[in-house]
C-alpha cells in the first residue's frame, strides 16, 4: 500500500470511530433546556406553553379528585371508566407540548409511571415497529404457519425479545443460536394499566418430523400465570408457573433456517383466571393449547437460527442424544449402470 492510500485508510478509520464516539456521547446524553433571554419569540412562546401546561394540570387534578370520589363511593363502572378517561385525556394534554418529554420519547426514553409517556409509546408502537412486524410475520409465514391471522388480528401489546446482556432483537433477524443459549429476557408492554396474567411460549415452527418427511412445531418454554401491566411490562419467570423449561434453540444440521416464535398469551377473564396445571408436550401444537385453555394472543415476535458447531452442544449437554445430521436426498446418476460402470449413449444406436 503506498503511502497515500494509507493516509487515506488512516483517515477513514479515524473518521469512523469519530462517529462511533459521536453516537456514544449522545445516547449517553441527557436533555438540556434551551437558554431564555437569547431569542424573545422563544422566551415568549415558551410563557404561553408554560400557562397551557398549567392549566391543563389544574384541570387534571381536579379530575383525579372526581375519580377518587365516584371510586370511594362506589359509583358504577361505566362512571368510573368515563372518569378515569377524562382524567388521563387531561393528564397527556398537560405534558404533551413539553419539550424534554417529547425529547425523551424521541429518545426511548419512556416513564411509564405517566400517561403522557404510556400515551407516546403506544404511538410509537402502532407506527413502524408494528408495521414492520406484521410485514414479517406474514413474509415468513409465522402467521398462518402458527397462528390464525384472522384470530390475531393486529397484536395490542408489544413483545420484546432480548438476549442476556443485550438490547432487543427486531423480528424475524437471524441471530446466532448461541447467543440464546441462556433464558431470553422478555418485555411485554401492554397499555393497560391493570395487572393480567399471561402465558409466555416460545416454540420453533421448523423441527424436522423424519417420519413424514416433513416439518413441525416444537415447544422450548411455556410458563404461566405471569403478571404483565403497563407498570410491570419485564417477565418475571419466577413469579409465574414453568410448564416447560426453557431450552435453547438447536436447529439441525441440514435443516433451513429455523423460526422461533415468542408469544404472549392473556388468560381467561381478561387475565385473572390462573392456570397452575396443564397437560403440554414439546411436540403440542400451539393452536390446541389456545383452544384448551380460552388464550388471547396479545403480542407476538421471532427470530431464526441456523445450525453452526455450537448447536452439536446443546443437543449433548441439554437434550443428551446424539447431534442429528440432515442432508438432500441422493439424486441417482442415469449415465451410471447397474455394474457401476459408465452407460456408453451410442451402443445401440
Amino acid at each position: 500500500m503506498n503511502t497515500a492510500a494509507r493516509m487515506f485508510s488512516l483517515g477513514r478509520l479515524g473518521r469512523q470511530q469519530l462517529r462511533a464516539n459521536t453516537l456514544k456521547l449522545r445516547l449517553q446524553s441527557t436533555y438540556t433546556r434551551p437558554a431564555t433571554g437569547v431569542n424573545l419569540a422563544y422566551d415568549e412562546a415558551l410563557k404561553i406553553l408554560d400557562a397551557y401546561k398549567a392549566k391543563k394540570t389544574a384541570e387534571a387534578e381536579a379530575a383525579a379528585e372526581s375519580l377518587k370520589r365516584a371510586q370511594d363511593s362506589g359509583g358504577s363502572a361505566e362512571k368510573i371508566s368515563e372518569l378515569k378517561k377524562k382524567w388521563f385525556d387531561l393528564a397527556v394534554e398537560s405534558e404533551i407540548k413539553d419539550s424534554e418529554v417529547l425529547w425523551n420519547a424521541r429518545n426511548g426514553k419512556f416513564d411509564l409511571s405517566r400517561p403522557v409517556y404510556q400515551y407516546l409509546k403506544e404511538k410509537a408502537w402502532l407506527a413502524r415497529p408494528l408495521e414492520v412486524l406484521m410485514q414479517r410475520l406474514l413474509q415468513m409465514f409465522v402467521l398462518p404457519d402458527l397462528l390464525d391471522p384472522r384470530v390475531v388480528g393486529t397484536p395490542e401489546s408489544q413483545l420484546n425479545i432480548a438476549m442476556s446482556g443485550e438490547s432487543s432483537i427486531e423480528p424475524g433477524i437471524v441471530i446466532d443460536p448461541s447467543k440464546a443459549r441462556e433464558q431470553l429476557d422478555i418485555e411485554l408492554v401492554t397499555f393497560h394499566e391493570d395487572t393480567r396474567l399471561h402465558t409466555l411460549v416460545m416454540v420453533d415452527l421448523d423441527e424436522p418430523f423424519e417420519q413424514q418427511q416433513t416439518f413441525r412445531e416444537q415447544f422450548h418454554w411455556v410458563v404461566t400465570n405471569l403478571p404483565f401491566s403497563m407498570n410491570q411490562i419485564s417477565a418475571d419467570i419466577s413469579a409465574g408457573n414453568v410448564l416447560l423449561p426453557y431450552i435453547p434453540p438447536h436447529p439441525a444440521k441440514g435443516t433451513p433456517a429455523h423460526r422461533y416464535a415468542v408469544v404472549a398469551l392473556e388468560q381467561p377473564e381478561n387475565g385473572q383466571q390462573r392456570i397452575d396445571v396443564a397437560e403440554v408436550s414439546r411436540d403440542m401444537v400451539l393452536r390446541d393449547l389456545v383452544a384448551q385453555h380460552g388464550l388471547r394472543t396479545v403480542g407476538i415476535s421471532f427470530f431464526r437460527a441456523s445450525w453452526n458447531e455450537s448447536v452439536d452442544s446443546v443437543y449433548r449437554e441439554v437434550l443428551n442424544m446424539p447431534p442429528p445430521s440432515y442432508g438432500p436426498m441422493p439424486v441417482p446418476d442415469t449415465t451410471i449402470g447397474p455394474d457401476g460402470r459408465k452407460i456408453n449413449i451410442y451402443e445401440h444406436c
